[in-house]
């Protein structure tokens, strides 16, 4: 997982308890039973159709053949058609594995505008993504090797430390391992690694995928169709980043290993639509 040095960005407007209610069950996101919405201060913080107002960038999970020029932002696009978004990956089908991550992003304005830190708050968001084709070892112009997902909060006032959890679906069709979804894990040496989490049999199928980060009790949810994910509450030390509080939602999708020598590779593609975000007090 990946992302861009942090920038500032104040929230959207509070809304009214019904707006945010409405809107958390139009995205089948459930408020907490133990929630009492007139005291936590629920809030819409973002949703929309496709992708628009997200950022896209050069994630890290990439590799160069012998001879081509090494992977770059030109690799990869983010392409917004008002009922989704596709993400593309190695889009010049070159000798490479290129990696496209589109995320969200919110900075606190605390304590500046009196609001309530990041790392105080339960988010849960929400989308929907789809692949367009379905990956094969007979070859073709598409083929994948991964689709991916999640959401943190990165404590850059505090512990230096990005806070979430993660999913990585597994779509390189001669991997043993086709179609088994893994998990973001900070393991012992605080790196982080993919572990096993479970299976989703690759299709062409619309998938929901739904987080939860709450770093004040320090718990993480994740699931895929309703079926929840064994997930650890992770915590990712980073360098080079900013001295913000920022949460993130993110989508991304990183295309075919080529081979050590190829020059030619084949495009990757996944689309996503109807996300939704909520945070409430912890």
């Amino acid at each position: 997982m990946n992302s861009s040095p942090l920038d500032r960005r104040r929230f959207l407007s509070l809304l009214g308890g019904s707006v945010v209610a409405g809107a958390a069950a139009s995205a089948g996101l459930t408020l907490p039973a133990s929630a009492n919405r007139s005291d936590r201060a629920w809030r819409l913080l973002g949703h929309g159709n496709d992708l628009s107002g997200w950022e896209t960038i050069l994630g890290d999970g990439l590799y160069t053949a012998a001879g081509q020029v090494p992977v770059n932002a030109a690799d990869v696009t983010a392409e917004h058609l008002g009922r989704y978004s596709r993400l593309r990956a190695n889009i010049a089908n070159r000798g490479v594995m290129a990696h496209v991550l589109s995320f969200k992003r919110f900075t606190d304005d605390y304590p500046l505008n009196g609001d309530v830190s990041l790392m105080s708050c339960r988010h849960t968001a929400s989308y929907q993504f789809r692949m367009p084709y379905l990956p094969a070892t007979a070859g073709g112009a598409f083929n994948a090797q991964t689709v991916e997902g999640g959401l943190f909060v990165w404590d850059g006032l505090g512990t230096r430390v990005d806070h979430g959890t993660a999913f990585q679906w597994v779509l390189n069709p001669w991997l043993p391992n086709f179609g088994q979804l893994l998990v973001w894990s900070d393991g012992e040496d605080g790196t982080g690694a993919w572990i096993a989490g479970g299976y989703l049999k690759p299709d062409t199928e619309w998938h929901t995928a739904r987080f939860v980060v709450d770093p004040a009790d320090q718990r993480v949810e994740l699931s895929i169709d309703g079926n929840a994910l064994p997930v650890p509450y992770c915590r990712t030390p980073k360098t080079g980043w900013g001295t913000d509080v920022s949460a993130r939602l993110q989508a991304e999708a990183v295309s075919i290993w080529p081979g050590a020598k190829a020059t030619w590779a084949p495009q990757h593609q996944v689309e996503v639509r109807n996300w939704h975000w909520l945070r409430g007090l912890a």
